[in-house]
Parts: C-alpha cells; sequence; structure tokens
C-alpha cells in the first residue's frame, strides 16, 4: 500500500477541512502533483502543525465528475477528526483558518511514500502490552523492517526497564494489570530524565480518552484492532521527529 502526503502547517486548516464535511462526504481531494487509479486503496497521512504531528488513515481512491477523491470510512474520518481538534485545540493558531475547499497542501519530501518505511532502522523500540497475541503481532511488524523490539507485560516492569536502559520509542497499552499505561506515561513525563515518544496503542477509543492521554504526555494514539501500514506510519513519523530534534 503505497502513501499519499498532506502538510498542514496551521492545525486550523486540517481541523477546518475535516470539520467542514457532512456525514455522507468522508471524501478528500488530492494533493497537487499526486494521481491514484479507481478503486486503489492508499495510506493517507496528514503532516500537522509547526511541530509536524502525524496521524494516518486508510482510503479508497474513486475517480468521479469532480476528478480523483480519496474516500475514508466513518470509524476513521471520526478519528482524524478527534486528532484535528485535539490539535487544533492544543496548538491555536493566530492566522485565520484557510477556506475548507482550499487547504494548504504539499507533499513533504521526508514522509514515507511507501510502506514499509526505512528510515530510522536499528531504533530501539518497547512495546508494553499485557496480550501476547498483540506483542507477537506488533513485535513481527517492526522487526521486519529492521526495528529492535523489547517486550513487557506490565508498566511497573516497563518503568523499570526504561530506568535501565535507552529506547527510542515507547509503544504501550491503557489497560494494564496494576498500573495504567495513563500512570506509566505521567510518570515517565514527571519523574523521569528521558526524552521518550510515547504512542499509545489500545482499544479505548472515545475523545474523552484520546485527550486524557494527550494530557499525561502522549506524542501519538492509535486505536485497536489496527492496521499495520497505518501504525507503521505513525511510528516512523514519531522516530523521524526524534531523529530532526537530536540533529
Amino acid at each position: 500500500m503505497r502513501s499519499i502526503c498532506y502538510r498542514f502547517p496551521d492545525p486550523r486548516q486540517f481541523e477546518q477541512m475535516i470539520g467542514s464535511a457532512g456525514d455522507s462526504e468522508l471524501e478528500l481531494g488530492l494533493p497537487s502533483g499526486e494521481s491514484v487509479e479507481d478503486g486503489e486503496w492508499v495510506l493517507a497521512i496528514f503532516d500537522v502543525g509547526p511541530e509536524r504531528r502525524a496521524t494516518s488513515a486508510a482510503a479508497r481512491a474513486t475517480i468521479g465528475l469532480e476528478g480523483p477523491l480519496l474516500a475514508f470510512e466513518p470509524r476513521d474520518w471520526r478519528r482524524l477528526a478527534d486528532f484535528a481538534a485535539i490539535e487544533a485545540f492544543h496548538r491555536p493558531s493566530s492566522r485565520p483558518p484557510a477556506r475548507a475547499s482550499q487547504p494548504d497542501i504539499e507533499l513533504p519530501p521526508s514522509l514515507p511514500r511507501s510502506w514499509p518505511p526505512r528510515a530510522g532502522e536499528g531504533a530501539q523500540i518497547l512495546v508494553v502490552d499485557d496480550d501476547p497475541d498483540i506483542r507477537d503481532v506488533v513485535s513481527a511488524m517492526l522487526e521486519a523492517v529492521g526495528l529492535v523490539v523489547t517486550t513487557r507485560t506490565s508498566a511497573e516492569e516497563a518503568l523499570e526497564t526504561v530506568q535501565r536502559e535507552n529506547f527510542d520509542l515507547l509503544v504501550l497499552d491503557w489497560n494494564l494489570p496494576k498500573m495504567t499505561g495513563i500512570e506509566l506515561c505521567r510518570m515517565i513525563r514527571r519523574d523521569l530524565n528521558v526524552t521518550l515518544p510515547v504512542l499509545f496503542l489500545t482499544a479505548n477509543a472515545s475523545s474523552q480518552d484520546m485527550v486524557e492521554a494527550f494530557a499525561s504526555g502522549a506524542d501519538d494514539y492509535v486505536v485497536k484492532p489496527f492496521r499495520a501500514p497505518e501504525l507503521g506510519a505513525r511510528i516512523f513519523s514519531l522516530l523521524r521527529r526524534t531523529v530532526v530534534r537530536g540533529a
């Protein structure tokens, strides 16, 4: 599955575009220079705001009278809307939002255009989930593209591991046996002198849950069940951002 990338320097542009669609109009036009085949499935990546926080969703291409469009599933569109609202709330812009029909879109060359991406090979990933099937699937997927994966089954084990080892990214479940993932994230942000991106991979799908996770210090949020290309795009986006900050 190949990727098509959208760039919104102003988070409110993204919120305006997503919010302007009706319940039956969950479609977007293509960025300039992109083309699709009718019926093709692609991964749409949205790079939003000055910090270039990214989210993504699979979409099916359609060719109609208005030209090529990407059509999204209602669940994915709602998740995009939640992400847009959170980004606009936490990163308000001094500029007025652009018209929904003309979003500021460009194709940043640094974003992956196909799966699997290769930037970030060898990065150390800590996956924390008490579900062995999730641990196995995520580990196999990440190791297949050159990442080094360590797994833990509880927040307590993960905290001990983070205190003695260095990682480039933490993939964290919310619902863990004793200490929750939210509590662990808060503790890492409050007590540990480490810069560790945190991506929640969880079945908690409500807008309130997403807001709580970001308020606790999370960098991104993916809802189970997940699509491998989407999770991969989110992980490599966080890794790429960490590399840029450390440069």
